[in-house]
């Protein structure tokens, strides 16, 4: 049985031990036995406004939940925290590093079971799969969610998927998880694929872990196990290296002018055509090796949303894989960037480094069958 359940199940007990002896208890008994939520909220078009000249701005922050939610309380005990209060498309690293802290803290307070992150939409699912790196020792689901339209909104889709995330929290898997228009996404497994639709998000490699229709519908042998779980970081670091360079190759494109920016660098995902090619010219080819020989890192994923690469399928991307390039398999770019970011700010060094960032650490890439 999970932590999360043993918290839960204790309180039961114990309060129906006390109870045996007593009646009339019925709406003490309700309150509770309900599973307790803390809600993180960064901020978002969830908790947008219009503004006199007519565009959306991050409007008053949404300490008040139950009053716009009220559903909630038949679900849940909630305790919302204002951590952030902007347009998602303005976050930075830093903020990844403070709602690390808060899931670690409510974690550690047996009074919490399970947290919701109210997040906006563009970089969610940046948020979601760094902070699946950051706690790999999760002991209760963390659900970000989000909205296409403002709470405020009369047809709004907010409500659904706070009310899903908080479903969520109760009914599903103890993993980072990312909850819209009905999926119960694994967070690391999803990236936003509309911008105008509710249904924002997809996972184009994995399917969903779970499905909202009348009754829930779970798959539960593609939770996560925690015996699979990578040993628990000492503590979370201190601060992020730089964003890896993300280049999307084309038809025509070169390195050409850009050696002096690529020396800088530290790592650069290259993102290639199909199941992992680029056209590599011979003096492209020296680019990359000197970097490559110099300490830097690149890393190789398509930019075809579905499928993995197979670099040694064509001669291209044989090449680069005599070069020593990472075969990031079908991860996201979401889930690749911010491994990369986060194996380097936990100090894996040289070839751990290299090896962690391939390898499937919570479930984020398809690993190759034996």
């Amino acid at each position: 049985m999970s932590i999360r359940k043993c918290r839960y199940n204790g309180r039961r007990i114990a309060f129906k031990s006390f109870l045996a002896c007593r009646t009339h208890f019925s709406i003490l008994l309700e309150i509770v036995l309900k599973p307790r939520v803390k809600i993180l909220y960064t901020g978002g078009t969830l908790g947008m406004s219009s503004s006199k000249s007519g565009e959306l701005v991050p409007g008053e922050a949404l300490a008040d939940l139950s009053r716009w939610v009220p559903e909630l309380a038949k679900l849940v005990d909630i305790d919302v925290d204002i951590i952030a209060n902007m347009d998602s498309s303005l976050i930075q690293p830093e903020l990844w590093l403070d709602l690390a802290e808060h899931v670690k803290d409510a974690q550690n307070d047996e009074k919490t079971d399970g947290i919701v992150i109210l997040h906006g939409t563009d970089t969610l699912a940046f948020t979601a799969s760094m902070l699946s790196f950051l706690i790999p020792d999760l002991q209760i689901p963390v659900v970000l969610t989000g909205s296409q339209k403002p709470l405020q909104i009369v047809r709004t889709d907010a409500r659904n998927n706070i009310i899903g995330a908080v479903e969520t929290c109760i009914e599903g898997p103890v993993e980072v998880l990312v909850f819209f228009r009905d999926n119960a996404f694994r967070g690391n497994r999803c990236t936003k694929s509309a911008i105008s639709h509710f249904r924002a998000f997809e996972s184009p490699n994995f399917p969903p872990l779970g499905k909202a229709g009348i009754r829930w519908k779970w798959r539960k042998q593609d939770f996560w196990p925690k015996t699979r779980r990578p040993s628990i970081w000492p503590d979370l670091p201190k601060s992020f290296p730089e964003t890896p360079w993300v280049l999307p190759w084309t038809p025509g494109f070169n390195l050409s002018g850009l050696e002096s920016g690529l020396r800088k660098q530290w790592a650069v995902i290259i993102e290639a055509f199909g199941a992992g090619n680029i056209p590599l010219i011979a003096k492209d080819k020296k680019v990359l090796k000197d970097y490559l020989n110099s300490g830097g890192l690149i890393a190789l994923r398509s930019q075809v949303p579905k499928g993995e690469i197979e670099m040694g399928l064509y001669a291209p991307g044989k090449e680069l894989m005599e070069l020593g390039v990472i075969n990031a398999g079908d991860m996201t770019r979401e889930a690749l960037l911010t491994k990369m970011m986060a194996m380097k700010a936990l100090n894996f060094k040289g070839s751990e480094l290299k090896h962690a960032i391939a390898r499937t650490l919570v479930g984020e890439v398809t690993e190759a069958a034996d």
